[in-house]
């Protein structure tokens, strides 16, 4: 049972690792948001649509690895 166990904490460390990724992309994505208004201050309400579209694609997926994290823990 304690073996188990140790690979439900590998596990979980595993997923978590990704979390990462989702926070670089998050700045990299209102990185490119500062950018295209320094460039065209015009378009500054269509790319904030097209950045929030993407903040949200991003952070579907850190919650789509909480819940797989959840199934891992609980089963």
């Amino acid at each position: 049972m304690l073996f188990v166990k140790a690979a439900k904490v590998l596990a979980l460390g595993v997923v978590m690792l990704p979390i990462a990724g989702c926070a670089i992309g998050t700045g990299i994505i209102f990185a490119a948001l500062i950018r295209g208004i320094a460039y065209a201050p015009d378009l500054e309400e269509t790319l904030f649509n097209y950045t929030t579209l993407g903040f949200a694609f991003v952070e579907s997926f850190a919650f789509l690895l909480f819940g797989v994290a959840a199934i891992i823990y609980i089963f």
